[in-house]
This record gives C-alpha cells, sequence and structure tokens, in this order.
C-alpha cells in the first residue's frame, strides 16, 4: 500500500512518535526546504524540527524536573500563522506532538485548523522501540540498566489502549495515537506508516508522496544526522560517567558534556567492532512485544486509519538475548568518550573567551562617545557574520 497525494491545500501533521526514524526524516525535510518551497510545499522556519513549537503547545520543558527551561507559547502561535497563511501543502514534524494530552490536542486541531488538517503517524515494532527509547532515557541522564527500565516502564499483564498520555504506551502504540487523534480528525485523513526495519527509505517516499514531491527528493538525500544505537559497553560506560558526575551539573552543563560531547561523539565517530554486544530483549520482554504487536496489527487494520505499507512488519519484533555489562572497558573507548567531552568543552570555553574579549574591548559603553559607538557595534555585527558564515567549529 502506497500513498495517496494529499489535496493541495492540506496541512501534514506529522507527530512521529520518539523512535520511528523522526530525526532523519526531519533532517531530509529542513535540506529540501527550498526545493519543496519551488513544488508550493511549506515546510515552515529554518530550523531541523518543530521541536520548540510542539513543546509550548504541549507544555513539555527539556530538561530535567529541577532544572526545567520552558519553550515560549508564542513559537506555537507563530507557527500556527504561518502554516495557516500559506495557501498550498504544509508539512510540520515533531515526535513531541504524540506526548499531548486530549486537550492540548483540540488545541492543536483548532490552531492549525480542521478543514486542512491530516495526521502521520510512524509505526514501528514495539520491541525495536522499547530498545531505543531505553538508549535515548540513558542519553538523557537517567541512568538505569535495560532490565529495570522494561519492568518500570514496558512490562504489563495484556496489550490494552491506554487513553492518558502518560507512560510509554500511552506514545508508543500506534493504534492508541490512532484512536486518540480520530476524535478530532477524520480517520480517513489519520495516516499511519508501517516502517520496515529492512528499508530506510520508506518513510521519507512516503510522505514524498503524501505531498506529491518530485520522486527523490526526500529519499536520495542523505539524513545530516545519524541516529545508531550505543554498544553495550558504550551504554555501561555513558552510566557509569552520569553517576559520577550528575549531581552537580545543570541541565544545560549536562547537555553540552554529555548529550553533544560525551554520547554524540561517540555515536558519530566511533565504529564499533563488529563482536561488540549490543542490546537486546530479555526472552520475557520479546515475548510480550510479540502480543503487543499482533494485537496493533489488528486495532489498526479495524481503525479506519490510511494504513501505508504492510502492517505485518510490525510483527518482525527483535530476538531476544542478554546483556550483560563488561567487567572491563576498551581504552579506546574511554579516550573517544573524554575526547567528545574534552572538545565539546573547548569549543564552548573559546566562544565564552571571544565574548569576553569582545566585552573588554569597550568596558563602560556610557562614556564613548557616538562616533566610538557606532564603529564600536559594526564590529560586534561584522563578527557576528563572520561566525556565523564560518559555522560552528569542528
Amino acid at each position: 500500500m502506497t500513498g495517496s497525494p494529499l489535496p493541495s491545500d492540506a496541512i501534514l501533521l506529522h507527530i512521529g512518535p520518539h523512535k520511528t526514524g523522526t530525526t532523519a526524516l526531519q533532517g531530509v525535510l529542513a535540506d529540501a526546504r527550498e526545493d519543496m518551497a519551488a513544488q508550493g510545499v511549506l515546510y515552515p522556519g529554518e530550523g531541523g524540527a518543530h521541536h520548540l513549537a510542539a513543546r509550548a503547545v504541549t507544555a513539555n520543558p527539556s530538561g530535567w524536573k529541577n532544572d526545567n527551561q520552558a519553550a515560549e507559547s508564542w513559537r506555537w502561535h507563530r507557527l500556527c500563522n504561518l502554516t495557516r497563511a500559506h495557501e498550498g501543502r504544509v508539512v510540520i514534524s515533531s515526535e513531541f506532538f504524540a506526548l499531548a494530552s486530549e486537550a492540548q490536542r483540540k488545541r492543536i486541531v483548532d490552531g492549525l485548523g480542521t478543514g486542512r488538517l491530516h495526521v502521520v503517524i510512524a509505526a514501528r515494532n514495539p520491541g525495536s522501540i522499547a530498545l531505543s527509547t531505553w538508549q535515548q532515557v540513558l542519553r538523557d541522564g537517567k541512568t538505569g540498566g535495560l532490565d529495570g527500565w522494561l519492568h518500570q516502564q514496558f512490562e504489563r499483564p495484556e496489550p490494552t489502549p491506554v487513553l492518558g498520555h502518560q507512560g510509554f504506551w500511552s506514545w508508543a502504540d500506534p493504534a492508541t495515537l490512532v484512536a486518540k487523534w480520530s476524535a478530532l480528525v477524520d480517520p480517513s485523513r489519520v495516516h499511519v506508516i508501517v516502517l520496515d526495519e529492512t528499508d530506510r527509505t520508506h518513510l521519507p517516499r512516503s510522505i514524498e508522496e503524501l505531498l506529491d514531491l518530485e520522486p527523490g527528493m526526500l529519499t536520495q538525500r542523505t539524513p545530516p544526522l545519524s541516529n545508531r544505537s550505543l554498544t553495550v559497553p558504550e551504554a555501561e560506560l555513558l552510566q557509569q560517567a552520569i553517576r559520577r558526575t550528575r549531581p552537580e551539573l545543570t541541565w544545560s552543563e549536562f547537555s553540552t558534556l554529555f548529550r553533544f560531547g560525551f554520547a554524540s561523539h561517540l555515536l558519530r565517530n566511533r565504529t564499533p567492532p563488529a563482536d561488540e554486544a549490543r542490546a537486546a530483549l530479555p526472552a520475557w520482554a520479546s515475548e510480550q512485544a510479540q502480543r503487543e504487536a499482533a494485537e496493533i496489527v489488528r486495532r489498526l487494520t479495524t481503525s479506519g486509519a490510511d494504513v501505508i505499507g504492510d502492517p505485518q512488519h510490525l510483527e518482525k519484533v527483535p530476538g531476544s538475548g542478554v546483556s550483560i555489562a563488561p567487567e572491563t572497558l576498551s581504552t579506546d573507548l574511554a579516550a573517544d568518550a573524554i575526547a567528545g567531552v574534552v572538545l565539546v568543552a573547548s569549543r564552548r570555553l573559546r566562544a565564552l573567551t571571544e565574548e569576553l574579549e569582545e566585552e573588554r574591548a569597550h568596558p563602560n559603553l556610557d562614556s564613548i562617545s557616538t562616533r566610538e559607538l557606532s564603529r564600536y557595534l559594526a564590529a560586534r555585527v561584522k563578527a557576528g557574520a563572520g561566525r556565523r558564515l564560518r559555522g560552528p567549529k569542528q
């Protein structure tokens, strides 16, 4: 089953959810922004995704509970204004929309307008989502082993819809998401793209077809960000480092050093040996994932939603295994992780030093002449433009 082109003025709201190829899709959408605009399709804004607007409307701040960074509400209103002002097709993407409560979903639909709105959901087998989610939670500074997380968040007696908006099954079950959004949008305008783990082009190709884009506009682009999984030794090293440092760090500091330094450097620059252990579901979790998948397929096929792809792919759950943390870690792995922290910290220190030097050039602006002030401001603008043109330092 393939996607049929949406109406020429459709608003396509891609709600993820998390761990379903969203980062890669958003990367190619941003890269194709100008080419899509030439075909009348708007990808609003300038960034890679619409997370800040989604966080604002869903009241989902970033950071830890005691160190939150709330998103400004104006970002949601601006996104709505840009979207509704465009007469052609529009595509919006953020996995944080999948976390919306009932009242928040109504606000989202009202803000974008029911007349043009279509919702797209990516569906992935629940076993793979569980493994990827545990890794993401770990990379966000919440330490704990895979088994413990599975028992706390994944395990449940029977597959049942979750009506609330808290917990793993409230968003990881695509049939539950279909039911929630179909209460506000006609089921025929809710599109479910079933992912094929062996074909990474299926999701962007389906979006191409829904938006009636030129074939290859998304699928022939290479996603700018890599999002591979951590190996068992990498995850163990990260857990140990977080346990020793998190009490002393704010969310901003943790993000700089661990998310953008430690983990990002490993994932982008290290190629693990072929025999390095990968995380695997224990047998009980794999069996539960099979039951969950069968129930999801049954509910999806009777939901009235537009299902794109083969629902049976959801039942291809990864095999079970035992994830045992190694007693020792290689010096190469440790060196790669340390390098990531050092490099990101040095870039941050360099930027702060440059800002301080600029401020020291004119420590008291109130005491200088208008001509001197004009020269100073012109130099600041020129320096800022130069940094933007050079891009981030590697």
